[in-house]
């Protein structure tokens, strides 16, 4: 293999850009940051910008909401805890079932088992009442929409489970008495 300059016929790089080649100009971004005032009128201002004391008329982005313990967090956990409320459907059950047996005595091993039953699904169900609220007492003006209405939704829903689950719980009829042993034969 030959390393000669004849061998290569490619153009040389010298290190330095040809006449006329576009170069990177630095300029301070000053054109971008014009006052809203002029376009728009003192009252009207862009959306998420708040101008500053001092009246200058440079507007400065409010800083983004979320984070670990915010409000988009906490409606997040309060959707999730909502779903997993309706998807066991425990508490729709339970209180078809109460309204169907009417009344009747059921035995006894039932109703403990019934109230069992409620009890988990009404405090999964208040569980995501509460985290719902607690989103909605986080919630600023930065909140973005979407957490609010997640949050209204857990809110909302959920307390018609807990009222599910209180109609249900009242509507457990009396154990029936003990039915007699029959002895073997």
């Amino acid at each position: 293999m030959s390393t000669t300059p004849e061998d290569n016929t490619g153009r040389e790089d010298t290190g330095r850009a040809p006449e006329g080649a576009g170069q990177p100009t630095f300029e301070p971004a000053t054109a971008v940051a014009e006052a809203p005032e002029a376009e728009y009128g003192a009252s009207e201002q862009y959306e998420g910008e708040v101008s500053d004391e001092e009246g200058t008329g440079a507007a400065a982005a409010e800083p983004a909401a979320g984070g670990a313990f915010s409000a988009e967090t906490f409606a997040l956990v309060g959707v999730a805890l909502l779903a997993v409320t309706i998807l066991s459907g425990q508490l729709v059950q339970i209180l078809t079932s109460m309204i169907l047996v009417g009344g009747e005595p059921i035995a006894a091993e039932q109703i403990a088992q019934i109230r069992i039953q409620i009890a988990a699904g009404g405090t999964l169900a208040l569980l995501t009442v509460v985290t719902s609220l607690l989103s909605l007492f986080l919630g600023t003006a930065t909140t973005r929409p979407w957490a609010k209405w997640a949050a209204m939704v857990g809110i909302i829903v959920g307390v018609l489970f807990v009222l599910a689950g209180a109609a249900a719980f009242l509507l457990i009829p009396e154990a029936a008495p003990p039915q007699p042993m029959m002895p073997p034969f």
